[in-house]
């Protein structure tokens, strides 16, 4: 079921009509609704829900607001909303994260303004924000069989979720996995909550696949799949069409994989990094495939998830699954040092480096500050990892399995796997167990 903030649970019904309004009508939009008239005044009228958090989706009502989007910008306190739609009388806008200091409630009184070119208006009326930290469901039914039935969110399901992706447009690409029949019928889904739809982009893989690797042209997603060489890749400039491909050793070079996990895009050197489970490092050219070995001085024996630094470009962080413990490597001096957690002990410790511990982490992503949001697989939680190694627990509760939405006292999980960050700073949790997609704002 798909479950929205406490604010916005009326408003499911009014977004979808909304945007069923502006699918229709796309190819008629230049017809049915008038262009902006700069010489006419931009009229406001009111706004829908006037109080909410982070990615509240808003129905901003006037006239003069043209039809096209890419002209309309939306303020909150200044901080600049998402415009999705605009069709004559209805602006469609997600709400920023965190657009102002709160009270001792946590509340912020927002200004709403609409500007086009050179002209801005401001609503009367405030919205109300709310600062909060809490996990909502995407889509996905705890129970489902393992056939993955697609369309809006409410109806989408699928077996176990594993690694996620997504992209500039906010498409989430989601690993599934059938735990019935380890080498046959595992897919990739396409998830789009912005549009309210889900769509099949792979139907059956054969192997499983693991975490996605979105290059930095933000358009195309590659994933490596359990099977000796193979990875599959796929591009909005083909509709998101999969085309199987395989890493090929350059010019006097040997490729050995037993097992691979995560390709890491470096948005430095342009290449894709990959770790084998036999502890080598190879660097992979992403249009042709060719690989080249970078290390063969990494941990050995385990899984591995992986990902770049975001300020430091030649910063590779490894969660190493099975050792329960996170690393960095430095592919420009081969440093190779412990980042937080014990090898080799499971356990449950918020702190700092090897005072921390970890049970088994999984994927790992970096937000701007390069703070590490990290899937801590068999504690049922997600945790945060700082560039100094602090440790702390994010949401969930330690040890505790199970499936509730809702804050950090209340929210829980059940081995999550994958996490994925957009560019608006949410987090999307792929939540094994409960065969679902989770969303978690974190202010």
């Amino acid at each position: 079921m798909k479950i929205f903030y406490p604010a916005k649970l009326a408003m499911g019904a009014a977004a979808a009509l909304l945007l069923l309004c502006a699918s229709s009508c796309k190819d008629e939009k230049e017809t049915s609704y008038a262009p902006y008239d700069p010489n006419q005044p931009i009229t406001l009228t009111d706004f829908y829900p006037t109080s909410g958090g982070v990615a509240t989706k808003l129905i901003l009502n006037g006239s003069n607001f043209g039809n096209d989007a890419d002209k309309v910008k939306v303020f909150i306190n200044e901080k600049e909303a998402a415009v999705i739609e605009t069709i004559g009388d209805k602006i469609y806008a997600i709400c920023p994260r965190k657009p102002g200091d709160g009270d001792e409630n946590n509340i912020v009184q927002c200004k709403v303004a609409v500007q086009i070119g050179d002209k801005r208006v401001e609503y009367p009326t405030p919205f109300t924000y709310q600062i909060q930290t809490v996990v909502t469901t995407v889509c996905g039914i705890l129970g489902a069989p393992d056939d993955v039935i697609t369309g809006n969110l409410a109806q989408t399901s699928f077996p176990c979720v594993t690694y996620l992706a997504v992209d500039n447009d906010n498409n989430i690409f989601a690993s599934l996995r059938n735990r019935n029949n380890y080498y046959h019928e595992n897919k990739v889904i396409l998830v789009n909550e912005d549009e309210d739809m889900s769509r099949l982009l792979i139907p059956d893989t054969g192997a499983p696949l693991n975490q996605p690797c979105m290059l930095d042209d933000g358009k195309t997603v590659y994933i490596p799949t359990d099977n000796g060489l193979e990875y599959w890749t796929m591009s909005s400039e083909n509709m998101w069409s999969p085309i199987k491909q395989q890493m090929k050793p350059n010019t006097g070079e040997t490729i050995t994989i037993d097992f691979k996990h995560s390709f890491a895009m470096n948005m430095d050197d342009g290449f894709m990094y990959i770790r084998a489970k036999n502890g080598i490092l190879y660097r992979v050219q992403p249009e042709t495939g060719l690989t080249t070995q970078v290390t063969n001085g990494l941990m050995s024996g385990s899984d591995s998830y992986m990902a770049f630094s975001r300020k430091n470009p030649n910063l590779l962080y490894l969660a190493y699954t099975n050792n329960h413990c996170v690393y960095t490597y430095n592919i420009k001096t081969g440093e190779h040092k412990l980042l937080a957690g014990i090898s080799g002990q499971p356990g449950y410790i918020d702190g700092i480096g090897a005072a921390a511990m970890f049970n088994e982490p999984r994927q790992l992503i970096l937000d701007e500050n390069d703070d590490m949001y990290i899937a801590d697989t068999n504690n049922h939680i997600i945790r945060k990892v700082t560039p100094d190694g602090k440790v702390s627990t994010v949401i969930g509760q330690p040890g505790k399995e199970g499936y509730q939405d809702g804050s950090p006292e209340d929210a829980l999980f059940n081995r999550p796997f994958g996490v994925c960050i957009n560019k608006e700073g949410i987090i999307y949790i792929g939540d094994y167990e409960n065969q679902c997609i989770r969303r978690l704002a974190i202010e």
